[in-house]
């Protein structure tokens, strides 16, 4: 189980991951033109972050939950750890309940390439 800064340095690793492929990926970012969301993502061992993501360009991750999430991510810091590093897929995330999304499906295709 990592720490709150280390949980924290693995959700800006992944969102700066997330950043390099909008910036790559014309699918990507012609997918997220007009999307604009605030998301947390909620840890059930070491606290909550929010960020904000406007067309394809993410936020600064703000400590704390947000009382607007459009999107709401729940797991834990062992399988963010795993999803970063490639070692489970969301979908095996998913599938194995490690995390849940709260979120409309077309949501969901947006930001799938967050991990």
């Amino acid at each position: 189980m990592a720490d709150k800064e280390e949980v924290k340095e693995m959700l800006e690793d992944l969102l700066e991951s997330f950043k390099e492929k909008v910036k790559k990926d014309d699918k990507v970012k012609k997918r997220l033109e007009d999307f604009n969301r605030n998301i947390a993502i909620l840890f059930e061992d070491d606290g909550d972050y929010s960020f904000t993501l406007s067309d394809g360009e993410v936020s600064k991750i703000k400590e704390g939950k947000t009382k607007s999430a459009d999107i709401t991510i729940t797991t834990d810091s062992v399988t963010l750890n795993a999803l970063i590093e490639g070692d489970m897929k969301a979908m095996e995330a998913y599938a194995r309940k490690k995390i849940r999304v709260d979120a409309p499906f077309m949501d969901l295709l947006k930001i799938k390439d967050m991990f």
